[in-house]
């Protein structure tokens, strides 16, 4: 029977870099939730198509919230969806200069972090094997 000790122990600990890649994901996600709304209210985003691409983008923040909160559990599915939003952020906003290419160096550093050697195995996937199950890694 497996214990909760068990499944605990099956994971290794997390790695500084990846705390510290949270860290640089939760940074770029309020600066981008903070552009998403000055944007909103500076450019005067008028009617039914304004609204949607408000919402839209807020989705967009949601989930890659959600992806930051999975990350600190080990998710490899979290850490390509950041990666995925990000880069389609970068080539979105590459023209713009200043904050936006900040921000996207900041999301390049974080991204990097996540694939680094002492990252890779907090990322596995970790089968316990039950009877007559192998583990796999």
């Amino acid at each position: 029977m497996t214990t909760t000790d068990d499944l605990r122990r099956t994971r290794p600990s997390r790695p500084r870099v990846v705390t510290i890649a949270v860290v640089l994901w939760a940074v770029w996600l309020v600066a981008g939730v903070l552009s998403t709304v000055l944007v909103a209210t500076s450019d005067g985003l008028a009617g039914v198509g304004g609204v949607l691409t408000i919402a839209l983008s807020l989705v967009i923040w949601a989930v890659v919230a959600a992806a930051v909160v999975l990350l600190l559990r080990g998710s490899a599915v979290a850490r390509t969806v950041l990666v995925a939003v990000a880069a389609l952020r970068a080539v979105l906003s590459i023209t713009e200069g200043g904050p936006a290419t900040a921000l996207i160096l900041l999301s390049v550093v974080a991204a990097v972090l996540l694939f680094l050697p002492s990252a890779r195995p907090f990322f596995r996937r970790v089968d316990v094997a039950g009877p007559g199950r192998a583990s796999r890694q």
